[in-house]
Protein backbone atom coordinates (compact mmCIF):
# COMPACT_ATOMS: atom_id res chain seq x y z
CA UNK A 1 0.00 0.00 0.00
CA UNK A 2 1.33 3.36 -0.81
CA UNK A 3 1.28 6.13 1.75
CA UNK A 4 -0.55 8.96 1.23
CA UNK A 5 -2.37 12.48 2.75
CA UNK A 6 -4.91 15.18 2.19
CA UNK A 7 -5.38 19.06 3.87
CA UNK A 8 -8.81 19.94 5.02
CA UNK A 9 -9.33 23.15 5.43
CA UNK A 10 -10.72 24.39 8.93
CA UNK A 11 -12.34 27.70 9.63
CA UNK A 12 -11.94 29.50 13.09
CA UNK A 13 -11.99 32.81 15.41
CA UNK A 14 -9.88 34.24 17.63
CA UNK A 15 -10.28 35.08 21.39
CA UNK A 16 -8.26 36.89 23.53
CA UNK A 17 -6.38 34.77 25.92
CA UNK A 18 -3.22 34.86 28.52
CA UNK A 19 -0.35 32.43 28.05
CA UNK A 20 1.64 31.82 31.32
CA UNK A 21 4.91 31.10 30.58
CA UNK A 22 7.11 31.97 33.24
CA UNK A 23 5.41 35.50 32.41
CA UNK A 24 2.41 36.54 31.27
CA UNK A 25 1.92 36.87 27.21
CA UNK A 26 -1.58 38.19 25.36
CA UNK A 27 -2.43 35.59 23.19
CA UNK A 28 -4.97 36.06 20.39
CA UNK A 29 -5.92 32.54 20.53
CA UNK A 30 -7.39 30.65 17.66
CA UNK A 31 -10.55 28.74 18.03
CA UNK A 32 -11.89 26.31 15.28
CA UNK A 33 -15.51 25.09 14.28
CA UNK A 34 -13.89 21.20 14.94
CA UNK A 35 -12.76 22.13 18.79
CA UNK A 36 -8.97 22.47 17.75
CA UNK A 37 -7.47 25.11 20.26
CA UNK A 38 -4.31 26.79 19.53
CA UNK A 39 -2.80 28.21 22.93
CA UNK A 40 0.96 28.09 21.89
CA UNK A 41 0.47 24.39 21.13
CA UNK A 42 -2.00 21.96 19.54
CA UNK A 43 -4.97 21.16 22.29
CA UNK A 44 -8.56 20.00 21.78
CA UNK A 45 -11.99 20.87 24.03
CA UNK A 46 -11.10 17.90 25.92
CA UNK A 47 -7.83 18.98 27.29
CA UNK A 48 -8.45 22.84 27.55
CA UNK A 49 -9.32 22.18 31.47
CA UNK A 50 -6.03 20.26 31.90
CA UNK A 51 -4.56 23.24 30.32
CA UNK A 52 -5.77 25.74 32.27
CA UNK A 53 -5.86 23.77 35.54
CA UNK A 54 -1.50 23.59 34.95
CA UNK A 55 -2.13 27.38 35.03
CA UNK A 56 -0.87 27.48 31.15
CA UNK A 57 -3.64 28.74 29.59
CA UNK A 58 -5.29 31.78 31.47
CA UNK A 59 -7.87 33.99 31.35
CA UNK A 60 -6.95 36.77 33.86
CA UNK A 61 -3.47 38.18 34.77
CA UNK A 62 -2.79 38.73 38.38
CA UNK A 63 -2.39 41.82 40.31
CA UNK A 64 1.29 43.19 40.05
CA UNK A 65 2.15 40.86 37.55
CA UNK A 66 3.64 42.06 34.11
CA UNK A 67 1.88 40.92 30.56
CA UNK A 68 3.79 41.11 27.53
CA UNK A 69 1.78 42.40 24.60
CA UNK A 70 4.29 41.26 21.84
CA UNK A 71 6.01 43.76 19.31
CA UNK A 72 4.06 46.48 21.45
CA UNK A 73 5.11 46.81 25.21
CA UNK A 74 5.07 45.07 28.51
CA UNK A 75 2.28 46.01 31.53
CA UNK A 76 2.19 45.75 35.23
CA UNK A 77 -1.66 44.73 35.56
CA UNK A 78 -4.04 46.26 39.07
CA UNK A 79 -7.11 46.51 39.65
CA UNK A 80 -8.27 43.84 37.60
CA UNK A 81 -12.35 43.40 36.80
CA UNK A 82 -12.34 39.81 34.64
CA UNK A 83 -15.08 38.32 33.13
CA UNK A 84 -14.54 34.59 33.77
CA UNK A 85 -12.86 31.86 36.18
CA UNK A 86 -11.10 28.89 34.86
CA UNK A 87 -14.51 27.04 34.38
CA UNK A 88 -16.73 29.96 33.30
CA UNK A 89 -13.44 30.80 30.41
CA UNK A 90 -13.94 26.85 29.46
CA UNK A 91 -17.26 27.40 28.97
CA UNK A 92 -17.17 30.40 26.75
CA UNK A 93 -14.15 28.48 24.60
CA UNK A 94 -17.32 25.92 24.44
CA UNK A 95 -19.50 28.35 23.41
CA UNK A 96 -17.32 30.01 20.86
CA UNK A 97 -17.02 26.59 19.29
CA UNK A 98 -20.64 26.12 18.86
CA UNK A 99 -21.25 29.12 17.50
CA UNK A 100 -19.73 27.76 14.61
CA UNK A 101 -20.36 23.90 14.96
CA UNK A 102 -24.09 24.34 16.26
CA UNK A 103 -24.59 20.29 16.08
CA UNK A 104 -21.28 20.14 17.63
CA UNK A 105 -20.08 17.34 14.95
CA UNK A 106 -16.97 16.12 14.10
CA UNK A 107 -15.29 17.54 17.13
CA UNK A 108 -11.69 16.73 17.08
CA UNK A 109 -9.80 15.16 19.97
CA UNK A 110 -6.35 13.67 20.15
CA UNK A 111 -5.85 9.87 21.05
CA UNK A 112 -3.25 8.93 22.65
CA UNK A 113 -1.48 6.80 20.68
CA UNK A 114 -1.44 10.29 18.55
CA UNK A 115 0.01 12.21 20.78
CA UNK A 116 2.89 9.25 21.80
CA UNK A 117 3.00 9.39 17.49
CA UNK A 118 4.24 12.62 17.85
CA UNK A 119 6.33 12.69 20.77
CA UNK A 120 8.43 9.68 19.01
CA UNK A 121 8.58 11.82 16.13
CA UNK A 122 9.85 15.25 18.16
CA UNK A 123 7.17 17.15 16.20
CA UNK A 124 5.16 19.81 18.27
CA UNK A 125 2.01 19.91 16.86
CA UNK A 126 0.63 23.52 15.66
CA UNK A 127 -2.47 24.99 15.45
CA UNK A 128 -1.25 28.40 14.41
CA UNK A 129 -3.95 30.29 12.21
CA UNK A 130 -3.61 32.00 9.29
CA UNK A 131 -6.13 35.58 9.19
CA UNK A 132 -8.02 35.65 6.11
CA UNK A 133 -11.05 37.47 4.76
CA UNK A 134 -13.66 36.28 1.90
CA UNK A 135 -12.66 37.72 -1.48
CA UNK A 136 -15.53 39.86 -3.07
CA UNK A 137 -17.07 38.44 -6.19
CA UNK A 138 -18.71 34.93 -6.79
CA UNK A 139 -18.23 31.74 -4.63
CA UNK A 140 -16.16 31.63 -1.60
CA UNK A 141 -12.79 32.35 -1.40
CA UNK A 142 -10.51 33.57 1.20
CA UNK A 143 -7.38 35.82 0.94
CA UNK A 144 -4.79 35.07 3.55
CA UNK A 145 -3.28 37.66 5.67
CA UNK A 146 -1.32 38.07 9.26
CA UNK A 147 -2.12 40.28 12.08
CA UNK A 148 -0.51 42.55 15.12
CA UNK A 149 -1.30 43.27 18.23
CA UNK A 150 -2.51 47.01 18.84
CA UNK A 151 -3.96 49.47 20.92
CA UNK A 152 -7.02 51.05 20.03
CA UNK A 153 -8.96 54.87 21.11
CA UNK A 154 -12.11 54.78 20.56
CA UNK A 155 -15.55 56.38 22.65
CA UNK A 156 -13.13 57.54 25.18
CA UNK A 157 -11.96 54.13 25.96
CA UNK A 158 -8.26 52.12 25.07
CA UNK A 159 -8.39 48.51 23.90
CA UNK A 160 -6.04 45.95 23.14
CA UNK A 161 -7.23 44.03 20.02
CA UNK A 162 -5.91 42.84 16.59
CA UNK A 163 -5.04 44.82 13.31
CA UNK A 164 -5.15 42.73 10.35
CA UNK A 165 -3.74 42.56 6.70
CA UNK A 166 -4.49 41.32 3.86
CA UNK A 167 -2.66 40.36 0.80
CA UNK A 168 -5.37 42.51 -1.32
CA UNK A 169 -3.37 45.88 0.50
CA UNK A 170 -6.34 46.25 3.26
CA UNK A 171 -6.59 46.15 6.49
CA UNK A 172 -9.02 45.74 9.55
CA UNK A 173 -9.05 46.67 13.16
CA UNK A 174 -11.52 43.90 15.39
CA UNK A 175 -12.97 46.37 17.64
CA UNK A 176 -13.64 48.54 14.56
CA UNK A 177 -16.74 46.86 13.20
CA UNK A 178 -16.87 45.95 9.73
CA UNK A 179 -14.63 48.61 8.14
CA UNK A 180 -11.74 48.32 5.84
CA UNK A 181 -8.94 50.26 5.77
CA UNK A 182 -5.69 51.45 3.39
CA UNK A 183 -2.44 52.24 4.38
CA UNK A 184 -2.94 55.79 4.20
CA UNK A 185 -5.78 55.65 6.38
CA UNK A 186 -3.67 53.82 9.03
CA UNK A 187 -1.17 56.24 9.36
CA UNK A 188 -3.83 58.74 10.08
CA UNK A 189 -5.23 57.00 12.10
CA UNK A 190 -1.79 56.50 14.32
CA UNK A 191 -1.12 60.14 13.79
CA UNK A 192 -4.61 61.45 15.39
CA UNK A 193 -3.21 58.48 18.15
CA UNK A 194 -6.28 56.26 17.83
CA UNK A 195 -3.90 53.28 16.75
CA UNK A 196 -0.72 52.95 19.69
CA UNK A 197 1.59 50.61 20.79
CA UNK A 198 0.82 51.04 24.60
CA UNK A 199 -2.00 53.10 26.83
CA UNK A 200 -0.47 56.16 28.91
CA UNK A 201 0.98 55.41 32.29
CA UNK A 202 -1.76 54.01 34.65
CA UNK A 203 -4.11 54.11 32.08
CA UNK A 204 -7.60 51.58 32.11
CA UNK A 205 -7.26 49.42 29.23
CA UNK A 206 -10.19 46.90 27.92
CA UNK A 207 -8.53 43.81 27.22
CA UNK A 208 -11.08 42.01 25.22
CA UNK A 209 -14.04 40.16 26.36
CA UNK A 210 -11.17 38.75 29.17
CA UNK A 211 -12.03 41.96 31.44
CA UNK A 212 -10.14 45.57 32.11
CA UNK A 213 -7.37 46.62 34.20
CA UNK A 214 -5.48 49.69 35.09
CA UNK A 215 -1.92 49.19 33.09
CA UNK A 216 1.68 50.93 34.16
CA UNK A 217 4.56 50.50 31.70
CA UNK A 218 7.57 48.78 32.99
CA UNK A 219 9.58 50.23 29.77
CA UNK A 220 9.73 51.83 26.64
CA UNK A 221 7.33 50.03 23.79
CA UNK A 222 7.93 49.96 20.67
CA UNK A 223 7.32 53.54 18.71
CA UNK A 224 4.46 54.25 16.93
CA UNK A 225 6.65 54.73 13.75
CA UNK A 226 8.48 51.40 14.03
CA UNK A 227 5.11 49.90 14.28
CA UNK A 228 4.06 51.19 11.61
CA UNK A 229 7.15 50.21 9.45
CA UNK A 230 6.32 46.75 10.64
CA UNK A 231 2.91 46.63 9.46
CA UNK A 232 4.32 47.56 5.98
CA UNK A 233 6.66 44.70 5.81
CA UNK A 234 3.62 42.19 6.89
CA UNK A 235 1.84 44.02 4.19
CA UNK A 236 4.92 43.26 1.47
CA UNK A 237 4.93 39.78 2.96
CA UNK A 238 1.17 38.79 2.69
CA UNK A 239 1.80 40.12 -0.84
CA UNK A 240 4.54 37.87 -1.38
CA UNK A 241 6.41 41.23 -2.29
CA UNK A 242 10.44 41.60 -1.06
CA UNK A 243 9.53 43.39 2.98
CA UNK A 244 12.35 44.97 4.56
CA UNK A 245 13.81 41.97 5.77
CA UNK A 246 14.26 39.93 3.01
CA UNK A 247 16.16 43.31 0.98
CA UNK A 248 18.21 43.47 4.48
CA UNK A 249 19.40 39.84 4.00
CA UNK A 250 20.19 40.66 0.01
CA UNK A 251 22.42 43.60 1.15
CA UNK A 252 24.09 41.16 3.66
CA UNK A 253 24.76 38.67 1.42
CA UNK A 254 26.03 41.32 -1.32
CA UNK A 255 28.75 43.05 1.25
CA UNK A 256 29.77 39.30 2.27
CA UNK A 257 30.43 38.51 -1.76
CA UNK A 258 31.82 42.15 -1.98
CA UNK A 259 33.24 44.17 1.53
CA UNK A 260 33.55 47.17 -0.38
CA UNK A 261 32.51 50.68 0.80
CA UNK A 262 29.93 51.31 -1.22
CA UNK A 263 28.09 47.53 -0.13
CA UNK A 264 28.64 48.98 3.18
CA UNK A 265 26.46 51.74 3.05
CA UNK A 266 23.72 49.70 1.46
CA UNK A 267 23.80 47.45 3.60
CA UNK A 268 23.42 50.26 6.77
CA UNK A 269 20.60 51.75 4.92
CA UNK A 270 19.12 48.36 5.01
CA UNK A 271 19.43 47.64 8.27
CA UNK A 272 18.58 50.89 9.88
CA UNK A 273 15.03 50.31 7.54
CA UNK A 274 14.07 47.37 9.66
CA UNK A 275 12.19 48.50 12.46
CA UNK A 276 14.79 48.21 15.57
CA UNK A 277 12.59 45.70 17.64
CA UNK A 278 12.60 43.21 14.68
CA UNK A 279 16.23 43.42 14.09
CA UNK A 280 16.78 40.39 16.31
CA UNK A 281 15.44 37.95 13.90
CA UNK A 282 17.73 39.37 10.74
CA UNK A 283 20.25 36.08 12.15
CA UNK A 284 19.29 33.03 14.17
CA UNK A 285 18.56 32.53 17.47
CA UNK A 286 21.93 32.63 18.70
CA UNK A 287 23.66 35.05 17.04
CA UNK A 288 20.60 37.42 16.09
CA UNK A 289 21.54 40.61 14.15
CA UNK A 290 24.93 40.74 16.05
CA UNK A 291 26.78 40.27 12.67
CA UNK A 292 25.46 43.51 11.08
CA UNK A 293 26.48 45.40 14.18
CA UNK A 294 30.16 44.22 13.85
CA UNK A 295 30.00 44.95 10.34
CA UNK A 296 28.58 48.36 10.63
CA UNK A 297 29.19 49.60 14.52
CA UNK A 298 33.07 48.03 15.13
CA UNK A 299 36.24 47.14 13.21
CA UNK A 300 36.41 43.92 14.18
CA UNK A 301 36.82 41.06 11.11
CA UNK A 302 35.07 38.18 10.94
CA UNK A 303 36.61 34.92 11.73
CA UNK A 304 35.87 32.75 9.20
Amino acid sequence: MGKVYRKRQIEGVTIPAIIHNWQYFWHNMAVYEDGTISCWERTDLCDVPWQMSRGWLMARVPDGKALSVHHCCSLEINNGDWNFDNNEFVKFIKNTVRSMNPEMANIFQMTEREKAIWKERHICFSASPTPCKVKEGFGYDLMDGDSVHIFVRDEGKITLTELNIYSDETFSVDTMSDKTFTLYDIKKLFADNTLCTAPKNGERVVLGALGEADCKLICDPVPDNDKLSEIKNLSLRVQNKPDGHELCIRAYHAYLVEPTDFYKEKLREAYEAVPEHERMYLGDMDTRDSDFIRILYTDEKREV
